[in-house]
């Protein structure tokens, strides 16, 4: 299996950060990540998650995804994601 390197995306990282050390000081956050198909979204959630769990190990992690589609929805798809991430 290939390694895959993760280059630059620093801003991001560090908004991220900022989001998590937020929630770590009990403020209440919730972050999103939106940007165009391909632009390295699901690389920066998993390269942050990788920091974040390695500099917290205590954290439990959990995230869902919207998938664009033509017509209706699933409602609240990501959401219900990461319910059924922490309930099993």
């Amino acid at each position: 299996m290939e390694k895959r390197v993760f280059v630059g995306r620093e801003r991001e990282l560090q908004g991220l950060r900022e989001c998590l050390d937020g929630a770590l000081s009990e403020k209440g956050e919730i972050c999103f990540v939106t940007g165009e198909a391909g632009s390295g979204k699901t690389a920066l959630v998993h390269q942050f998650v990788q920091q974040a769990l390695a500099a917290n190990p205590e954290l439990v992690v959990a995230f869902g995804s919207c998938n664009a589609q033509v017509g209706t929805g699933e409602p609240y798809l990501p959401f219900r994601e990461i319910l059924a991430a922490l309930t099993g």
